[in-house]
């Protein structure tokens, strides 16, 4: 059978294409139109600190060129990437050492089933129950106790699995501990208190350990922990009727 070049295919990844987006980074920084506040921003500009990506996030750029769009979008010398999961992976395979996408395809698959589950089972409850206390939308009780159930739940899954683990997948940071950890950071200062924390030493102790990483610090700061959770603000209530 024919043989495959190793310089063009190793576990599915293109190391020629790595070389270059390394290259064109060292020459010229790419840019992240994106929300710098943003956790969803914040795990890809973690993700470049690991892997030596100088990423440069214009001032007001919330979209493609700065024209205000709303899906964060990565631009470099090659081309646009959009999206923040398809940015954060991106990042993540640009240096196959460091790992933030595993050793192998099967620690690249559970990376990924690892994502999948923090956007799908954790972000949705938990930005459900952290936005209205920011003041993005009205509080609606019946939809924040639904999400306080699920928050618990994805909670207890990660809380299980970091039992006999010390990171997600592997032995080191890869990006399933970068994106759930940046998921859970405004949760831990504004909803989830110390009372709800307490039965989940296990993933209190693992995200500690990320915090303590120079890369996440650089990004995130120092996170305090909030002590009480906050509360969203009421609905207003519906003006009456009129009689006719």
């Amino acid at each position: 059978s024919p043989s495959v070049p190793v310089s063009h295919c190793e576990n599915g990844f293109d190391l020629e294409a790595r070389s270059r987006a390394r290259a064109s980074s060292a020459a010229m920084p790419m840019k992240l139109y994106a929300n710098p506040g943003d956790y969803k921003t914040q795990k890809s500009l973690i993700a470049a600190r690991y892997v030596g990506l100088e990423i440069a996030v214009p001032k007001g750029g919330a979209g493609a060129s700065g024209q205000g769009g709303r899906i964060p979008v990565l631009e470099t010398d090659q081309g646009c990437i959009f999206s923040s999961v398809a940015i954060a992976r991106y990042i993540s395979r640009v240096s196959r050492p460091v790992g933030l996408y595993g050793q192998n395809l099967l620690e690249g698959g559970m990376i990924d089933s690892w994502v999948e589950f923090c956007t799908h089972e954790l972000e949705v409850p938990l930005c459900t129950w952290v936005l209205p206390v920011q003041g993005v939308f009205p509080e609606v009780p019946e939809a924040t106790a639904f999400a306080k159930e699920d928050v618990k739940k994805a909670l207890t899954v990660l809380d299980n699995h970091l039992l006999h683990n010390t990171f997600m997948v592997g032995h080191t940071v890869t990006l399933a501990d970068i994106s759930i950890c940046c998921a859970l950071v405004d949760g831990m200062k504004l909803v989830l208190d110390q009372e709800f924390r307490k039965p989940f030493g296990n993933l209190m102790r693992w995200f500690n350990l990320c915090m303590s990483q120079p890369e996440f610090k650089a990004v995130l700061g120092e996170v305090k922990l909030c002590a009480t959770a906050g509360k969203g603000a009421a609905a207003p209530k519906a003006a009456p009727k009129k009689e006719a």
